[in-house]
């Protein structure tokens, strides 16, 4: 492994902590729409201070790396067309994502206020905050020029001559889209079952980011992946659907990590699915303790594989 490569796995690792985050909060802010006690709204409070630190880690090293990564590689240059448009897509994605994260702010510490107070009933000025329309536009704003962003990196405009091959920017964008929805997910999923403590609420948001959000861009995932392998390799679509012994050790790592990593999520959700109709029992409760320690388990093995992709170890 090169310096330069090093480079590229921190890039990859930065952008998707960076469109992770944004995945995790969409999913509160749809939960939050219908949150009116400072119970519903505090429940997604650990999520969105994990997501926060997370985006603030993303931008940054989007942006460090990314350039540095420009600076570094001869074929790259930075006044490059492609190169300036995602320098302006991360700006403004970044500057209306951060004004967005105050709107929902607002929710939040109306909740604590209410709940100090011991206002623990429905309360409609809470739910107008958490229906926040600036809040909502802005978000959008944010994740509109994030998802150019992302094209833009793919294709490249101006600069055909580059790796990879146009006709694997399809493949990619699926691939590489739901990857990182999948790792959004599974960050909800985990920051919301280890702060839960047994909490239902909290439970449910964990679980329910598995299923709504994980599950789903687990299989965008392995489509795409699928359909890169085919390119890579030359094999049949679904002989390359699995990693052989021929393949390069980044694709056996990426591969082995999506094949496992989704039979470990089929059983988290089958799992949780019982344990929370048994919540109000021990068996219940441990069941819903293995789902946190799979989704952990799961998180730390696609940071591995967002590492392998980026880097490419031999």
């Amino acid at each position: 492994m090169t310096f330069s490569d090093w480079l590229l796995s921190l890039h990859l690792l930065s952008a998707f902590a960076l469109v992770s985050s944004l995945v995790l909060f969409w999913y509160l802010i749809v939960v939050w729409r219908n949150a009116d006690t400072p119970e519903a709204t505090l429940a997604g409070g650990r999520p969105a201070q994990i997501g926060h630190k997370v985006i603030i880690a993303g931008i940054i090293g989007t942006i460090v790396f990314g350039l540095w990564l420009a600076i570094d590689r001869a074929h790259i240059e930075v006044w490059s067309g492609w190169v300036i448009i995602a320098i302006v897509l991360w700006a403004i994605g970044s500057e209306t994502g951060r004004r967005a994260g105050v709107e929902y702010q607002k929710a939040m510490d109306k909740a604590e206020e209410l709940q100090a107070a011991g206002q623990t009933g429905p309360n409609a000025d809470l739910l107008a905050l958490n229906r926040t329309s600036r809040g909502l536009q802005l978000h959008t704003i944010s994740t509109i020029a994030i998802a150019l962003l992302l094209v833009d990196m793919i294709v490249k405009p101006g600069a055909s001559d580059l790796p990879p091959p146009s006709s694997w920017n399809l493949p990619l964008l699926v691939h590489v889209t739901g990857a990182m929805i999948l790792v959004g997910g599974m960050l909800a999923a985990a920051t919301a079952l280890i702060s839960a403590h047994g909490d239902e609420k909290r439970l449910r948001l964990g679980y329910y980011s598995l299923l709504f959000v994980a599950f789903p861009g687990m299989m965008l995932t392995k489509l795409g992946a699928t359909a890169i392998n085919s390119k890579y390799s030359g094999h049949g679509f679904f002989r390359s659907a699995f990693p052989s012994q021929d393949d390069p050790t980044w694709i056996m790592i990426g591969g082995t990590a999506l094949d496992m990593g989704g039979g470990a999520l089929v059983t988290a959700l089958i799992l949780g699915w019982f344990g929370l109709k048994k919540l109000d029992t021990k068996r219940g409760q441990q069941m819903m303790k293995l789902v946190m320690l799979i989704s952990i388990g799961l998180l730390a093995a696609y940071v591995l594989a967002i590492w392998a992709m980026g880097a490419r170890p031999d």
